[in-house]
């Protein structure tokens, strides 16, 4: 499996043929959206175009999960769970999100995308069951900051960590750098790396430890 970061909450991840997508972004946030081939995207609010810039994605035939419920394609089990999002936007005082659990290569991944909760309910946790790669945002404002997001890690208890949705060059939304988040979750300073490579075996071998990765975004 091959995880890459292209800023905000947009992650390329690949196994073999298998390409997953999450959240691409549009122009309006100030960066550059990736121009990538993929075969399944799996999107947080389908109604930001934070995150939803289906438009940059190209395939022969896109799977697309953009909300709670079940999806089984080509190997690939993705399970979507209601969350709460940014709570300026809607009447009601709050924006419905989702939170994904996609198994990969016999990993189980957590996609975290847009979340902005305190922390994960009990029937939330239940649903994404057992996470071995966490994906969730860290900058605050619109999405978990620092503290919310150390207190999720510590709710799921993964194998990695991957922060996303933080301070970046060109990024017109306000959010927290990532040493805010390495700070609050005990973590040294991590070297940026341009990818993370890894099997099910090397999970295994970190034991009950939990590691924080930090990527560096992709162009």
């Amino acid at each position: 499996m091959v995880i890459t970061w292209f800023g905000l909450s947009c992650c390329k991840i690949s196994s073999g043929n298998l390409t997953v997508v999450t959240d691409p972004f549009s122009k309006s946030v100030g960066l550059t959206p990736p121009r990538m081939q993929t075969d399944i995207a799996v999107v947080s609010n389908i109604k930001n175009p934070a995150y939803n810039n289906l438009t940059s994605l190209g395939g022969d035939k896109i799977f697309v999960a953009d909300g709670p419920g079940e999806l089984d394609v080509r190997g690939l089990f993705i399970h979507g769970v209601a969350a709460t999002g940014d709570p300026k936007h809607n009447d009601n005082g709050f924006d419905f999100t989702t939170i994904y659990a996609v198994r990969m290569e016999d990993i189980r991944l957590g996609f975290l995308g847009s979340l902005k909760q305190k922390e994960l309910t009990d029937s939330q946790l239940e649903e994404l069951g057992e996470i071995d790669i966490l994906l969730i945002p860290v900058g605050g404002k619109t999405v978990c900051d620092a503290e919310e997001a150390v207190t999720i890690v510590n709710q799921i208890e993964p194998h990695l960590v991957i922060p996303l949705h933080y301070a970046q060059k060109g990024l017109l939304l306000p959010q927290d750098k990532v040493e805010h988040f390495l700070k609050e979750i005990g973590s040294a300073k991590e070297t940026a790396q341009e990818k993370l490579t890894l099997k099910k075996s090397n999970l295994q071998e970190l034991g009950e430890t939990t590691q924080v990765v930090v990527l560096s975004p992709q162009r």
